[in-house]
């Protein structure tokens, strides 16, 4: 006859394996970078770890940004508006008291607590029925925000401790992503910047040997830039190489990445690429930036680019990104002296 276990041995072993989890889970979210990546790895294992069907990330937008809005890629509730349009002040109630308790709240004991409050009507309309602070160096930034359990019932205190710890170590995982893709990202476009362009050009470069597949490079040049300055001043001059780089984003494919090259040339970098598909890609980006109006106050600008490619060539590449970049640079000065607006593939006899 087997002896019963005590019930607090039971307790102990659970709460080991839940120790354990949180350090594989550890591991996972801190094995990236990837911000995206990572809001969907916490909504996931939130959904994994307790029976509920919803999960939705409250971020802000910007690290000093006044509001935590509701961040796309939220799991299994039902939106009437999209999602940026849920936001929750970081001077509200709610965030203060989780300044000051490192615990997750449900809704019942939100309304307990802070009747009235404009915050618990929203998350009423929501659905929500647990909240967790998402903490970072000791400050809330960020909520995750779960549903009503699937069977039904009250979240037990094994869960919702279980959850306050993967919320901070989620939290920790998230600003380290953000703070890398402000070091890495160039503000005023929006596109990576020059020295995350050269050292993942060089992992690209590794890549592209190791798996004999082609690299293409695509160096890109707005026309005349600098009569838009001189004629419209320098906001115009702004805009357009912000709405170039808009361009050259939804432009590129999900394993390409654009960078800011400096000033006005832009890159677009594209592993697996032959030159057939690296000239296509770049016509497609050359047409666009033509076909675009750039308003700029009163004025309505129109914009061309010249695009210069070079192709990766392991015999001579394998030390250096010198080589691809001077060769996509020769092409592209080719283009100017052609005329401008245009795309061309670098050859020998380009000099």
């Amino acid at each position: 006859m087997s002896m019963s276990i005590p019930e607090e041995i039971q307790h102990y072993e659970k709460k080991i394996y839940d120790q354990k989890q949180l350090i594989e889970i550890s591991r996972a979210l801190n094995s990236t970078l990837d911000y995206k990546y990572l809001i969907n790895a916490i909504l996931d294992i939130c959904l994994a770890q307790v029976q509920t069907l919803q999960a939705a990330l409250f971020l802000t937008p910007e690290m000093d940004a006044e509001v935590l809005t509701m961040v796309e890629g939220y799991k299994g509730f039902d939106l009437n508006m999209p999602p940026e349009t849920y936001t929750i002040s970081v001077e509200s109630p709610i965030v203060l008291f989780f300044e000051n308790h490192n615990k997750s709240l449900t809704l019942e004991e939100f309304e307990k607590n802070l009747p009235g409050d404009s915050t618990l009507v929203m998350l009423r309309g929501l659905g929500a029925e647990l909240i967790v602070p998402l903490r970072a160096k000791n400050r809330v930034i960020g909520l995750i925000v779960l549903g009503e359990k699937a069977v039904g019932g009250e979240y037990p205190e094994s869960e919702r401790s279980f959850l306050v710890d993967l919320a901070s170590l989620g939290g920790i995982a998230v600003e380290n992503a953000r703070l890398y893709e402000r070091a890495t990202v160039d503000l005023m476009t929006g596109l990576k910047n020059h020295a995350y362009f050269q050292s993942r050009m060089k992992e690209e470069r590794d890549k592209a040997v190791k798996r004999k597949t082609p690299l293409a490079l695509l160096l890109t040049d707005v026309d005349k830039f600098k009569n838009f300055n001189d004629t419209y001043g320098h906001q115009a001059g702004d805009e357009v190489l912000k709405a170039v780089a808009r361009v050259l984003i939804e432009s590129a494919r999900n394993t390409d990445f654009a960078a800011r090259y400096g000033g006005e040339e832009f890159c677009l970098v594209m592993p697996g690429a032959d030159e057939e598909t690296a000239v296509a890609k770049a016509e497609e980006i050359r047409e666009k930036i033509e076909e675009m109006v750039v308003q700029s106050d009163d004025d309505e600008l129109k914009v061309t680019m010249s695009v210069g490619i070079s192709s990766f060539d392991p015999e001579i590449d394998i030390r250096t990104n010198k080589g691809l970049i001077n060769r996509a640079d020769k092409a592209l000065y080719a283009c100017k002296r052609a005329g401008r607006n245009q795309v061309m593939h670098y050859s020998p006899d380009m000099g």
